[in-house]
């Protein structure tokens, strides 16, 4: 524990520095709760049961958790679709910018109506939001091998799969990963949009209630639980950055 303290000092640092300004100016400026309240004030509320935090807490988690899964799949599935035909990428590339240019706040109260309320419709506004990233980064990473390689295997007879298998995807793994770190955050992003439309349960709709009562603490706690899933699965991206790609260590 000492030894991350020593490693990530300048980023506890400012966490610090602005938890501690952000308290004591609503403490000297004398600043009402309802407007903003003092982190102390935020955390209070996440003792508190009326907000059912384990329950809503992991209908968030789920939706988030679910739909960058779906959404890395999806999106590492159709980059490799487009690198490996120019026929599929003349036909698929421009309809996914068409579908990632459409304003994703106006799409999801259909999702809403088309597969009722509850975690699934979310899960797939997460991977309305959060799939481009992955295909661009992984098609960008599938191409970027050097021409003299590409010639070498060309020259033995290597086929397309394996070319794919033992080259493409190897080289791409760094892409991929900072794919899938954008992915980590848009995902929390697209659960609590779907959770603004229509939903009875998770942190956006523990958000929209407080909201109506001035419940201002509430709706900070509800911000410091949402922070804590995209840090914690940014987070785990990382260790399986590092487990499967242990030579970036050295750079």
């Amino acid at each position: 524990m000492l030894e991350w303290v020593k490693k990530n000092a300048q980023t506890v640092s400012v966490f610090v520095i602005v938890l501690l300004v952000w308290h004591f100016g609503v403490v000297l400026l004398g600043i009402k709760e309802y407007i903003l309240p003092t982190p102390l004030a935020a955390v209070k509320t996440l003792f508190e049961a009326k907000y059912r935090w384990s329950f809503n807490f992991m209908a968030t988690f789920y939706e988030v958790v679910g739909g960058f899964i779906l959404s890395a799949l999806v999106g590492v599935f159709l980059g490799i679709a487009i690198v490996w035909s120019d026929w599929l990428k003349r036909a698929i590339l421009p309809f996914l910018v068409f579908v990632n240019t459409l304003p994703k706040i106006a799409i999801a109260p259909l999702f809403m109506i088309w597969f009722g309320y509850g975690i699934l419709p979310n899960i797939l506004i997460v991977v309305l939001i959060s799939f481009f990233p992955m295909v661009i980064n992984t098609a960008t990473g599938l191409a970027a091998v050097e021409e003299d390689l590409l010639d070498l295997v060309n020259y033995l007879h290597a086929t397309k799969w394996q070319k794919l298998k033992m080259i493409q995807l190897p080289n791409s793994l760094p892409y991929i990963f900072s794919g899938l770190k954008i992915t980590s955050t848009t995902a929390v992003v697209g659960a609590i949009v779907g959770e603004f439309i229509a939903s009875d349960k998770g942190l956006g709709s523990v958000i929209i209630s407080s909201q109506t009562t001035l419940s201002t603490p509430a709706i900070f706690g509800s911000l410091i639980l949402i922070s804590a899933i995209g840090l914690g699965l940014f987070w785990a991206v990382e260790i399986m950055e590092r487990v499967l790609m242990p030579w970036e260590k050295q750079k």
